[in-house]
């Protein structure tokens, strides 16, 4: 059964290896210990972007081209650009961290968890809890996370009675500084990143330089030892944003420990591997139930059907996928 991946790598200004490093772990899981999808084994086609909207659309119609069943997501903010060719051709889009708005209003795309919309309604009730009267959101300046943040995060943080700065950083900005003043400036009770790592890390040494002590909250790629050490305490008293598990004592967390250690020893655990093994085990999850003949139609029917998957290093979070669990979309 073939399954196309899409992942972030190579880059110039962004490129997260671990992602697919974690997908192929968990193939290789599923394949040895589950009998691949359907009793057929996995062959992970797997198509690198760039991160942008060209190299993205060219990964979507080589997948399609290449006549995959079902196509899986890494992380991306060019989601706009791959729904459209890959629903459109009648094949099953399914991601774990939807953040684009084609992603969870379009027929036939799937998302384990509700992706950038679920975590910014979590940040603005802590931050309502905390008492904080605004916050500024630092974000990469790409379409989908732009969009997603005013679309979505200013009326969750209004409700919330929180003000929200939304702070775009052009992706590659070796340095933020002059960014982070003018934000700090606005005297926020705490500041969110909300990008992959060396965002972060430009993010957090312009926190440092200006002296911020705002509570910071953070999303998963933030929290790697590579950030760690080049922004060393930073992330001191941070708050982590995820919906990955990847260190408590959870059987969830400690099978993504061992299938990492057995299929990807080399693979840091932290940052955004988890994202790569939830999102792809999260897929073969949902088609359990699959019998019959493989096709991209029936993948899609059995992905409708699906109803309390348990999320991988999801520490107990359940999906289901019969497009009720968000509202209005």
């Amino acid at each position: 059964m073939k399954i196309g991946f899409i992942t972030a790598e190579g880059g110039s200004a962004i490129s997260l290896p671990e992602v697919r490093e974690g997908a192929q772990a968990a193939t290789a899981y599923a394949n040895d210990h589950l009998g691949g999808i359907g009793g057929r084994p996995i062959q992970l086609v797997v198509c690198k972007s760039q991160e942008d909207a060209a190299s993205a659309r060219t990964c979507a119609n080589q997948l399609v081209e290449q006549k995959v069943t079902a196509v899986n997501i890494g992380t991306t903010a060019f989601a706009d650009s791959m729904v459209p060719v890959i629903t459109g051709a009648r094949i099953p889009y399914t991601t774990g961290v939807a953040a684009s708005g084609a992603e969870f209003v379009t027929d036939g795309a799937f998302s384990w968890t509700g992706g950038f919309p679920a975590t910014l309604g979590v940040m603005a009730q802590t931050a309502k809890d905390k008492g904080y009267k605004s916050v500024s959101l630092f974000v990469t300046d790409a379409p989908a996370v732009t969009a997603g943040a005013n679309a979505l995060g200013k009326p969750v943080f209004a409700k919330a009675g929180v003000g929200l700065d939304i702070v775009p950083i052009p992706v590659g900005t070796p340095d933020a500084t002059s960014q982070v003043t003018a934000a700090i400036g606005k005297k926020p009770g705490a500041v969110i990143l909300v990008g992959e790592g060396t965002f972060c890390t430009t993010v957090l040494k312009g926190l440092v330089a200006v002296d911020a002590t705002q509570p910071r909250f953070v999303i998963q790629p933030c929290l790697s030892k590579t950030v760690e050490d080049a922004a060393p305490g930073a992330l001191d008293g941070a708050t982590l944003f995820t919906p990955g598990d990847t260190e408590s004592d959870n059987a969830e967390s400690r099978l993504y420990r061992t299938v990492m250690g057995r299929y990807a020893p080399k693979t840091a655990l932290d940052g955004y591997a988890v994202t790569g093994y939830q999102n792809l085990l999260g897929l073969v999850r949902a088609l359990k139930d699959l019998t019959g003949d493989v096709t991209p139609a029936s993948v899609t029917s059995t992905l409708k059907a699906a109803k309390d998957v348990v999320l991988p290093a999801g520490d107990g979070l359940t999906f289901t996928c019969d497009g009720t669990a968000i509202p209005n979309l």
